[in-house]
C-alpha cells in the first residue's frame, strides 16, 4: 500500500483558490516558480538539472513552463524528493 500524501490534491486547491492564485496561475515561468517558493531562480535551474521537479514541467524552447499543482504535488509528495543530492 502507497504512503499516505503529506499535501493531497484538494490541499493544493484550496492554497490557490484565493488571492495567491491570482498571482500564481496554473502554468508558471522558473521567475514565477522562484517567486513562490522564496528562491533564486538559479536554485529552480539547478533543481530541474538534478531531476527534482520531473514530471512538473516542459521545456518550450529555452523555456520552462511549469504546472503550479503539480509542481507543489511532487515537492511535497514525491518519495525520491529526499533522495536527491542537495
Amino acid at each position: 500500500m502507497g504512503k499516505k500524501p503529506i499535501i493531497s490534491l484538494a490541499d493544493i486547491e484550496r492554497a490557490f483558490a484565493k488571492e495567491s492564485g491570482q498571482q500564481f496561475r496554473p502554468i508558471l515561468s522558473a521567475a514565477d516558480v522562484a517567486t513562490l517558493l522564496n528562491l533564486s531562480i538559479k536554485t529552480i535551474y539547478e533543481w530541474v538539472a538534478k531531476g527534482h521537479f520531473d514530471g512538473a514541467f516542459r521545456k518550450r524552447g529555452k523555456h520552462l513552463l511549469f504546472w503550479r499543482d503539480k509542481l507543489i504535488d511532487v515537492l511535497f509528495n514525491d518519495p525520491n524528493w529526499s533522495t536527491h543530492e542537495e
